[in-house]
């Protein structure tokens, strides 16, 4: 009787067992994985219709209610870092597979109000105390970069520490604060990596080059962790000064910039670290009005298999084929003269014309200002033509006004009529600041990217061409 009896009680228990054991399966087959994030906020002082997440080939726009709340879900695949664009200002975002993070921001002072809440909000609060300090310890960059070795590599080190310390002291998840760890590392290898050529820029000096003092601080890294690629700024920027500081490694080396550049990618394995430094840092060096432009855009669309990439490469190409020397020069009409009246491209004809495309702005620009007086000065009543043209906007028109005289600039001073979307400067494919154009007296081109006034290429062109 008892033998029965235990023999029933253990066929019901395996029963029971594996009734629950198929619940369970039926139950993991019912709920799906979460494969998203909630993310919410509210606005004060709203002053967009959206916000907007970005990441690589990436776009999530979340509707802003009259009120400044905004609530969403978003999908999260194998990206979780974005940039959060409110308005005109941008700031560092993470969201992983669960979360429930709520924003809570001022857009009249923006990074200083940042607060985060809910699940994820320790990762981010991390994020925005981060950006704070470094922006706080940044300073001038033109400070920074003219200190001497000893000095600058105290200050990249003391940087470098008290980003430590804040990851150190956070609540964030340890994963999360090892690679905040290993961004805050690899921001102090890009920081001395761009020493030599930032301190050689600034002190005015390009013969300058970095001793060992400086080489021997910086930490090894792979170009090809695909997870510090996708994680980390820092990384980013110092993958790409690697690769640039390779393929401008010798000066002497006059083989074209494409076979450098080819030369020097070989260690990047990673088709996507790859076509991302290729895109990010050299499309706009390879993308110009040059004679080599077919094998360019070739070696570009070879090395993406990112279709939106492609199909921009291919728009860009069909406009500066247009450029290429020879071709007629794409022209203005009736930009304001700054001495009064109009002038167009047209009544310029007879004479070499020289064009630097410009703003109030534009740093870089001005940087450019007094090498320009010189070279309008050495070629004063020549057959050359120099044009200043501002793209700044409608709104900034007495700005340019105010500029053109307290810098007393000379040559022909024009504002284009609608800033960048200018037929002039979007003929011209102008997507970055200075730039410079040569025309000849007939009209047509001789260089859709001259050299600036402050290469001696320049006077080397004029001097080939009898200027």
């Amino acid at each position: 009787m008892n033998s029965k009896y235990t023999i029933m009680k253990k066929i019901l228990s395996l029963s029971i067992i594996g009734l629950l054991a198929f619940a369970a399966c039926q139950d993991k087959k019912e709920t799906p994985e979460i494969d998203y994030a909630i993310f919410s906020g509210t606005i004060e002082n709203v002053n967009t219709e959206e916000v907007v997440l970005l990441a690589t080939n990436y776009v999530h726009k979340i509707p802003v209610q009259e009120d400044g709340s905004f609530h969403d879900t978003v999908t999260i695949e194998d990206q979780n870092f974005f940039s959060c664009r409110i308005g005109a200002e941008t700031t560092a975002l993470h969201l992983a597979k669960g979360d429930s993070l709520h924003l809570k921001i001022n857009t009249e002072l923006f990074d200083e109000s940042i607060v985060y809440s809910g699940k994820g909000a320790s990762e981010n609060n991390l994020l925005a105390a981060r950006y704070l300090l470094n922006e706080e310890l940044a300073g001038d960059i033109q400070a920074t970069y003219t200190l001497n070795e000893g000095e600058f590599i105290e200050h990249v080190q003391d940087v470098r520490m008290k980003n430590e310390k804040v990851i150190n002291e956070s609540d964030a998840s340890d994963n999360f604060k090892s690679l905040q760890l290993d961004d805050a590392k690899y921001g102090f290898a890009s920081t001395l990596i761009n020493y030599e050529s930032y301190h050689g820029y600034f002190v005015q000096n390009r013969e300058y080059k970095a001793s060992d003092t400086i080489l021997s601080q910086m930490p090894e890294f792979d170009i090809n962790n695909i997870v510090a690629y996708k994680s980390s700024p820092n990384f980013r920027t110092l993958a790409s000064a690697h690769i640039s500081k390779k393929v401008n490694a010798n000066e002497e080396d006059e083989r074209e910039h494409l076979v450098r550049l080819n030369e020097a990618m070989e260690a990047v394995t990673e088709p996507f670290i790859k076509e991302e430094i290729i895109y990010n840092n050299f499309e706009y060096s390879l993308m110009r009005p040059v004679e080599n432009l077919e094998e360019n855009y070739n070696f570009l669309m070879a090395n993406t298999q990112n279709e939106t990439y492609k199909e921009e490469f291919s728009a860009k190409y069909e406009r500066l084929k247009k450029l290429i020397k020879g071709m007629p020069s794409p022209v203005f009409e009736n930009y304001e003269n700054h001495k009064g009246g109009t002038t167009s491209l047209a009544d310029l004809k007879g004479k070499y014309t020289y064009i630097d495309v410009w703003a109030t702005w534009c740093g870089p620009c001005k940087r450019e200002i007094p090498y320009l007086k010189e070279i309008e000065e050495e070629y004063s009543g020549k057959n050359i033509y120099f044009v200043s043209t501002s793209i700044d906007r409608a709104k900034d028109h007495d700005t340019w006004v105010d500029m053109v005289n307290e810098k007393e600039l000379s040559g022909i001073q024009l504002m284009a009529d609608k800033d960048w979307k200018s037929d002039f400067v979007v003929d011209y494919a102008i997507e970055g600041i200075p730039r410079f154009i040569l025309v000849d007296p007939d009209g047509n081109i001789v260089s859709a990217d001259a050299p600036r006034p402050s290469d001696p290429g320049l006077k080397e062109l004029f001097e080939e061409l009898n200027i």
